[in-house]
Formats: structure tokens, C-alpha cells, sequence
């Protein structure tokens, strides 16, 4: 009976599957949706408060509440992903319905004679993010998967990456990259799959390798599954200074859950090709922990005219990850199918620091009619960083972040329409690529409507989000990359109890 494996710790210096530039924007940017009300109104809340979600945006919204309260919101979720690769169209569609928003707030009115009229207390839980996704891409590329192996190969010697006499195919997958680091395992692969072979057999130290697929083009079915989520729980303590200043502060701390699972199928090679087909299936969890603060302001500078800005320092995120792999070809090694998902690359613990955030915002109210609202935020992710600074790898992604992330600059407009009991709220939303060489936008639509009753109120919303982008399988950047058109549609109510 064979051994099975849980796993091994990998230096955080070595080359890892895991920790990707594309990791920072994934993780720190962030869809305004919330309670139903927020969600209506793109999240434009930053000048007016009273609203659970808006702590995120300005703590100061908490003073603006009018008498303590609770709620609770409910969410479906679908996503729709359009996806081309060279010429072949592909969709895919996931959906989900769940808890994505639950908070309180207690108000207490101070009656002294004193220019502080009101201190609240808030707490409040939102699903700042959702992972849950699916993609699948068929197409015709002249980028095999043989690359791929080939670019981590070159250069490793071949005695490296065999495994030692009785010693387990499985403990030499684990032990390599434990060892000698992710650049050597997926040589490893490469060789025991058959996908690749060292220049010359009998030297263990050539560092030189062939490819054993041949073609002019070879088609691939990817098929991605990702699933989780980003939440985020604020704790704000806020007041306020007589009619025109209210004050606030708060206390973010993030918890993230993502698992990325995806597949490559690959054949269509030439007759003569001693590679036939090759299958190859990566897994990644990333669990982590931030924290952040915040500080906000919101001035009634007239009747209608109302004023806010906050500034939210960087979130310190503290990551741990873990991957697995399988591959399966025509030439593999006959035990390379215990390669599976028992065994188990551990990561050290890093960290990361996502970007500050500062939102400027202004708003008009006009009486019980309605409002219009407006948000500008600014968040540089080029300063986003990998820690430790001084590991070299985590350095290399670093100067790459610098390079290839810019500045985010997003804009939230909404709108409420006020008729008796019942609201009507629009809103809209766009935001720039964090990647310089994208320039393409990510926009939101959205509406909905509310009605008050005695004791409480219920609101409903629905949005849309649509984004473009390009991407590489298992971010390796020789390969053909996708184009990929997202839609998600996202549907609301929220349930909000007075007391």
C-alpha cells in the first residue's frame, strides 16, 4: 500500500505557484454592493451616511443615523463569463444566493447642553468580493503546453529533478519542490509526464531540455472553477458637532477564502508526435487576514449641499496558500497518477500590503424629495507590496507590481427619487483597470426601490457589473492569452428593523 503525503513547507524564497501580481488587484479591489439601498445607488454614500455599507466608505455615516437600528441583507449571485481564445467562443455561467450583508447600530442623543449632539456605535459585515465563477476556453493555439514545462526546465540540471532510488514518485514531486522550489517541480512534471526530455539522457548534469510534442498548433479546453469570497467586518464609533459636522472612525478587518481549480486539456498534435494528449490540473486555496483603519468626514455645508472625504490606510494582509497538482499524457511515468490531490504544497505564511484609499464625495438633498450623490476614490496599486521586502523572489514581484499596476480611479454616481413611502434609486459606476497596459473599464448599472413602513423598512436592488480582460493560463505569460468578457448581475433585498 502506498504512502500518502499531506504536504511539505516551502520557503517563501522559492518560485511558488501561489503568490502572483495578479493577487493584488484580485484581493483589494473591491464591488460596492452591500445592503439593497447602497447597492441601488452604486455605493455613492460617502457624503450621506445612514446607510450599514456605508461605514466602509466613510465611517462619519454612522453619526447620520437617526435612532438605532438593525438589518440584514440577501444576495443571488450570477456571473457569466464570454471567453475567446484566437478565434472559438466559449460561455460559462455560475450562480449562487446567500447572506451577504447583517449589521447594527446603536444612537444615543446626548440631551446635555453641549455643541456634541449624538455618538453612535456600528457594526457591520459585508461580502466586500465574490470569487464564485466559472470559465471554460476552447481554441486552437500555436502555444503548447510543452512551453510552458520547457521555460521551467532550462536551465535546472537533469539529476535535479529525478527522483532518488526508493524513493516515491509522489515524495520526489514534494521533496523538489520543497527543496529546490516550484521551477524544479514543474520540470519534474514535465520529464515524468513525458512531455519533455533532457538534451542528453545519460548526463545528470545537462541542463537542457526537448520538447517530445510536435505541431503546428494544438487545440486546449480550459476549464477554471473559482469560489469564495472577501468579507469584511467594520467596528465605527462616530459623532456629531452641532448641525453641520459629523466625525467618524472605524476599525476594518477583512477575512478571505479563494480556491482557484483549473484544467487544461490539450491534443490535436501531429501524427508523428510521440505526445498525443497531455491533461494538467492545478489547484490554489489563499486564506488570509487584514486589518485596516479608517477616518472620515461629512459637512452640511448648506440646505442641500453636503460634502464628505476619507481616507482608509493600507490593509496588511497576513496569506497562507496551499496548491496541488495532476498530470496525466500518453508517455506518462506509469505512478505519476499519485501526484493528485493528497499531495500537498504548503506555503510559508507571507504578507501583503493592499493600497490606501482616499474617497472624495459631495451630494445633493433636496428636502424629502430625493438626493443626488457622487463618489471619486483613488487608490494607487503600484505601491502594493509582497512581504518580507527582503526575500528575493517576493522583491522581483514587487518591482513587477510597480511596473505593470497603476492607479485606480473609480466614480460612483447615484440618485433617489422619494414618493410618500416608497424610493426610487438609480445608480451608475466606473472603474479603470488596475493594470497599465488594460485600458479597458469596469462598469456598473444599477436600480431599485424601497418602501418605509412603522418600525422599519425593506429595500430592493438590482445591478449589473461588466468587465473586459485578458488573461493567461496558470499565469504563464508564453502562453496564448484570453479574452474575456464578464457579466454579473446581482440581485438584492435587504431588511432593515428600527428600535
Amino acid at each position: 500500500m502506498r504512502k500518502i503525503l499531506l504536504g511539505v513547507i516551502l520557503t517563501s524564497g522559492l518560485f511558488t505557484y501561489g503568490q502572483q501580481i495578479q493577487d493584488l488587484p484580485l484581493f483589494g479591489l473591491e464591488q460596492r454592493t452591500g445592503t439593497a439601498r447602497f447597492q441601488a445607488m452604486a455605493g455613492a454614500f460617502g457624503a450621506l451616511g445612514g446607510d450599514f455599507s456605508a461605514l466602509a466608505i466613510n465611517p462619519a455615516g454612522a453619526a447620520v443615523f437617526k435612532h438605532s437600528q438593525m438589518g440584514f441583507g440577501l444576495s443571488y449571485f450570477q456571473t457569466k463569463n464570454n471567453t475567446q481564445l484566437n478565434v472559438t467562443n466559449t460561455q460559462a455561467n455560475k450562480g449562487h444566493l446567500g447572506f451577504n450583508q447583517a449589521g447594527i447600530v446603536f444612537v444615543y442623543n446626548n440631551s446635555q447642553n453641549s455643541p456634541w449632539k449624538k455618538i453612535s456605535f456600528a457594526l457591520n459585515s459585508d461580502n466586500s468580493n465574490q470569487y464564485k465563477s466559472r470559465i471554460n476556453a476552447k481554441g486552437n493555439t500555436p502555444n503548447g503546453l510543452d512551453q510552458y514545462f520547457l521555460q521551467y526546465a532550462n536551465g535546472i540540471p537533469f539529476g535535479d529533478i529525478l527522483k532518488l532510488d526508493g524513493e516515491l514518485l509522489e515524495e520526489a514531486y514534494l521533496n523538489i519542490g520543497a527543496e529546490i522550489g516550484y521551477d524544479a517541480q514543474q520540470a519534474f512534471l514535465g520529464y515524468y509526464s513525458g512531455v519533455l526530455d533532457p538534451t542528453e539522457l545519460d548526463n545528470n548534469s545537462i541542463s537542457s531540455y526537448v520538447s517530445n510534442a510536435r505541431y503546428q498548433q494544438v487545440r486546449q479546453n480550459h476549464q477554471i472553477q473559482t469560489k469564495g469570497r472577501n468579507s469584511k467586518f467594520v467596528a465605527t464609533t462616530a459623532a456629531q458637532y452641532k448641525d453641520f459636522l459629523f466625525l467618524g472612525a472605524g476599525l476594518e478587518f477583512q477575512s478571505l477564502v479563494y480556491e482557484k481549480q483549473g484544467r487544461i486539456n490539450e491534443d490535436g498534435y501531429s501524427a508523428n508526435s510521440p505526445i498525443q494528449y497531455i491533461d494538467f490540473d492545478n489547484f490554489i486555496r489563499t486564506d488570509g487576514n487584514g486589518v485596516a483603519l479608517s477616518l472620515g468626514a461629512i459637512a452640511k455645508v448648506s440646505q442641500i449641499l453636503r460634502l464628505g472625504v476619507s481616507y482608509r490606510t493600507p490593509t496588511w494582509y497576513t496569506i497562507s496558500e496551499k496548491t496541488h497538482q495532476q498530470i496525466g499524457s500518453n508517455l506518462e511515468d506509469v505512478d505519476i497518477e499519485f501526484i493528485d490531490q493528497n499531495q500537498i504544497n504548503l506555503f510559508e505564511d507571507y504578507r501583503t500590503t493592499i493600497p490606501s484609499k482616499i474617497t472624495l464625495s459631495g451630494a445633493l438633498v433636496f428636502g424629502k424629495i430625493g438626493l443626488l450623490s457622487v463618489d471619486y476614490s483613488q487608490q494607487d496599486f503600484s505601491t502594493a507590496r509582497f512581504r518580507p521586502l527582503r526575500d528575493p523572489y517576493f522583491s522581483e514581484l514587487n518591482n513587477a507590481a510597480s511596473n505593470s499596476l497603476g492607479t485606480v480611479n473609480s466614480l460612483n454616481i447615484g440618485g433617489e427619487f422619494n414618493l410618500s413611502r416608497w424610493s426610487l434609486r438609480m445608480g451608475y459606476s466606473t472603474q479603470n483597470s488596475p493594470f497599465t497596459n488594460n485600458t479597458a473599464n469596469t462598469t456598473n448599472t444599477s436600480a431599485g426601490l424601497g418602501w418605509i413602513f412603522n418600525g422599519g423598512r425593506i429595500d430592493f436592488a438590482f445591478s449589473q457589473w461588466k468587465q473586459n480582460q485578458s488573461f493567461y493560463a496558470l499565469n504563464y505569460p508564453g502562453g496564448t492569452p484570453f479574452q474575456m468578457e464578464t457579466t454579473r448581475n446581482i440581485a438584492s433585498m435587504t431588511y432593515t428593523l428600527f428600535f
